[in-house]
C-alpha cells in the first residue's frame, strides 16, 4: 500500500502554514487521494496505474497549493479580526449600553441637563460617563491580549460611540430632508450639543482609558501571512 501522506507531502508542501495545520491538510488529501485510489483497483485498475491516476487526480499541484494558501491567510485573518476587533468591541459595547440603561430607570438618580439655545437641552447621565475610561480600559486590553494592533485597539475602545455617532449623523441628515417644520438653525444647535454630548465626549473618555493598552507591542498572535 502507498504512502499517501508521503506522497501528498512531497508534492503540496511546503505550504508556509503551522506546521500542525499543513500536517491537518496533508492527512486530509492523503485519505482523498487513498479512496481514489481504492476505487480505482476495484474497477480493475492495476494498482501502479491507479497510484499515478489518483496523484494526477488534482491537475494543478502548485495551483492546489496556492489556492489552499489563499484560504488559510482568509481564515487567519478573519479569525484575527474577530479576537482583536468584533469580540472587544460588541462584548464591552454590550456592557455600556446596560449600564447606561441601568441609569435610565425611573429609581435611578437624575441626570443632569444642560440647557442650550433655544431651549434645546442636553441629558447627561454623568455615572454612564464615569464608567467609560473603564469600559475603554477592558476593550483596549482585551483587543492588545488577542494580538490587536494600534488601530484594532482604537476601534475596540471606540467601538460603541463609533456606531453611535454614526447612527446620529445619518439620522440628522434624514431629518433634513423630511422634516422642514424645524429650521436648520434649531436642528444644527440641537445635533452639535448630541454629538459632543454622545459622541465627542464620551469617545474621549473611552480612548482615554484605552491610553495606557495603546502602548507597546500586541501580546498574544497576529495573522500570519502565507507566500504564494
Amino acid at each position: 500500500m502507498p504512502d499517501w501522506q508521503r506522497l501528498a507531502r512531497r508534492r503540496l508542501t511546503p505550504l508556509a502554514l503551522d506546521s500542525a495545520r499543513e500536517d491537518e491538510i496533508v492527512a486530509e488529501l492523503a485519505g482523498h487521494l487513498e479512496d481514489l485510489y481504492a476505487d480505482l483497483v476495484r474497477q480493475g485498475t492495476p494498482e501502479e496505474e491507479a497510484v499515478q491516476s489518483a496523484l494526477s487526480a488534482p491537475l494543478d499541484w502548485d495551483e492546489l497549493r496556492r489556492e489552499i494558501q489563499l484560504a488559510e491567510c482568509k481564515e487567519v485573518i478573519m479569525n484575527y479580526r474577530l479576537k482583536a476587533l468584533w469580540l472587544p468591541g460588541v462584548s464591552t459595547s454590550v456592557l455600556s449600553m446596560l449600564l447606561l440603561r441601568l441609569f435610565q430607570i425611573p429609581s435611578a438618580p437624575a441626570p443632569y441637563v444642560f440647557w442650550l439655545r433655544h431651549g434645546v437641552g442636553l441629558v447627561i447621565y454623568w455615572r454612564w460617563l464615569l464608567f467609560l475610561p473603564l469600559i475603554g480600559a477592558v476593550a483596549a486590553y482585551w483587543s492588545r491580549r488577542a494580538g490587536g494592533k494600534l488601530l484594532e485597539r482604537l476601534l475596540a475602545a471606540s467601538f460603541h460611540i463609533l456606531g453611535l455617532t454614526c447612527l446620529m449623523v445619518l439620522i440628522f441628515c434624514i431629518g433634513l430632508v423630511v422634516d422642514s417644520r424645524v429650521s436648520h438653525s434649531l436642528r444644527l444647535v440641537g445635533f452639535g450639543a448630541y454629538l459632543l454630548g454622545w459622541g465627542i465626549a464620551p469617545c474621549l473618555l473611552l480612548l482615554l482609558g484605552a491610553l495606557p493598552f495603546l502602548r507597546g507591542g500586541a501580546m498574544g498572535s497576529r495573522p500570519v501571512a502565507v507566500s504564494h
